[in-house]
């Protein structure tokens, strides 16, 4: 079976990890050619991507994978993303739990001490198989939309991070610990390595990770949010677009995460974006009950899986 005919059969599985295909307005046949296909078929022309084919009988399951080299320099330790893995059919669960066995022996060889794959939910005979072959579900995560109609009543006073905020916005991520995010439920990272690359993370979205970055415009800075506009994918589609890239608050902001994304709604609405995009924790309780007053709806859900060389 040819790549594209793979690709074809895993359509509906590697559509449902992707959050852009629940958008209403947005066919979901537009993101995968736009999107989904033409990346994975180009995906070993980026430097650090690769592609690695494992048999199955007759079938071939293909992982494609890239390195993380900011991750790696951080950790001090090899580090990689499974971007996808694709097969036909035909290929059934032991094949396949044998195929990421054999990928997982890969990684190792060729000195990887980490890595990490997003799976939808829909995506069961994956997921079997990887839980099979020795990789650990570390997340549950939930894709939340807001179509930015109606907007909320209510305004807050904020103002756009400068430079000078980058090591208080880096406070604030390192201190305010999210228990149910990846880096602090991977057993492969210690809490305080959590904390810190959170905290890094952070800062650099104040020095142009993110494109803005909010906090309360009075007051202690002891809370933020973080903001993406997708510009490659928004011009892809054809639809302006904006996402929550990482936020925190802390003691002296409590109850402040609510304003924050209420406004994030406001600056999105008023750029021209049609939707805004967030994705959080299942466990995060707090930040699913902000989605649901402000309007936001439920798109996707995806798990984080990883694996760790022994």
């Amino acid at each position: 079976m040819q790549f594209a005919e793979q690709l074809a059969a895993r359509r509906p599985a590697l559509l449902a990890a992707v959050p852009y295909a629940a958008l209403p307005g947005i066919a979901p046949e537009t993101v995968f050619e736009q999107l989904v296909r033409p990346r994975l078929q180009e995906f070993t022309r980026q430097a650090g991507h690769f592609r690695w084919v494992e048999g199955v009988g007759e079938e071939q399951v293909v992982f494609l994978y890239r390195h993380l080299p900011w991750d790696t320099t951080f950790f001090g330790r090899a580090m990689a993303r499974l971007q996808a893995v694709v097969f036909g059919p035909a290929v059934r669960l032991p094949g396949l739990t044998a195929a990421i066995r054999q990928f997982s022996r890969h990684l190792a060889a060729t000195g990887q001490q980490h890595c990490y794959c997003e799976v939808a939910a829909p995506d069961a005979l994956l997921l079997t198989a990887l839980g099979r072959a020795g990789w650990a579900t570390v997340e549950t995560r939930l894709h939340y939309y807001h179509t930015l109609q109606p907007l909320p009543a209510t305004r807050y006073p904020v103002r756009r991070a400068t430079a000078e905020d980058a090591e208080a916005v880096r406070r604030v991520a390192a201190i305010n610990r999210n228990p149910a995010d990846r880096f602090h439920t991977d057993p492969f990272f210690s809490p305080e390595q959590g904390d810190a690359f959170l905290g890094e993370y952070a800062a650099a979205t104040v020095r142009g990770y993110a494109d803005v970055v909010l906090v309360p415009q009075h007051g202690p800075l002891d809370s933020f949010l973080a903001i993406g506009y997708l510009a490659a994918d928004a011009r892809l589609l054809g639809c302006p677009l904006g996402r929550v890239v990482l936020t925190a608050v802390g003691a002296q902001n409590q109850g402040w995460h609510r304003p924050l994304l209420a406004e994030t709604l406001w600056h999105l609405h008023q750029r021209g974006s049609r939707y805004a995009l967030l994705t959080t924790q299942a466990a995060n309780r707090a930040v699913i009950h902000n989605c649901e007053v402000l309007g936001f709806r439920l798109g996707g859900l995806t798990h984080i899986v990883s694996w760790q060389a022994r």
